[in-house]
């Protein structure tokens, strides 16, 4: 008698976890809805589709600032390597400009993941937003340049539009 109400236990508070784990996971119709909120809907959904089956929303968030912070180190190091293996005058400055600002960027990510472990919504909302700029003032340092490295260009694009996803979502996140 004593297992089988161990048993019973057991299976209540599997099927409660079932039912609570079950009420945050995020549906296609979900992440429509998220991808519709942001500036390119078609990258978000093909970004969304390729990681996740129904992931919660802190899942989905979390995986989201991990590929924008890897984009960002990889963008990082690519300016460094362009620095280090010498450009004319201008174009140093201006990838000089743009190291900095993802050294910020960086730093900015690491902190909206501080936030989203914290459960602060506002506060991840405003370092991503931070870091998009630093991503958005980049391009604008290396659009006046003749010759442009298109890696930097690229990564910088899909920052903006993971950063966009990210702000999606932590608009959707409670606010502390």
């Amino acid at each position: 008698m004593a297992a089988n109400l161990r048993n019973n236990a057991f299976l209540s508070s599997l099927m409660f976890l079932l039912l609570i784990g079950s009420s945050y996971a995020i549906t296609s119709s979900e992440m429509s809805t998220i991808c519709d909120k942001t500036l390119n809907p078609s990258f978000c959904l093909k970004f969304l589709n390729t990681k996740f089956a129904s992931p919660n929303l802190q899942a989905l968030a979390k995986t989201t600032l991990d590929a924008t912070q890897a984009r960002a180190t990889q963008t990082f190091k690519k300016l460094q390597s362009i620095i280090d293996g010498g450009v004319d005058p201008r174009s140093k400055l201006a990838y000089r400009s743009c190291l900095d600002e993802y050294e910020s960027a960086i730093g900015n990510l690491e902190e909206a993941f501080e936030h989203l472990a914290s459960g602060d919504g506002m506060g991840m909302n405003m370092k991503v937003s931070a870091a998009l700029d630093g991503a958005d003032t980049c391009l604008d340092d290396v659009k006046r340049l003749r010759s442009v490295d298109a890696s930097v260009v690229n990564n910088s694009k899909a920052i903006k539009n993971l950063c966009g996803i990210a702000l999606v979502i932590s608009n959707m996140l409670p606010r502390n």
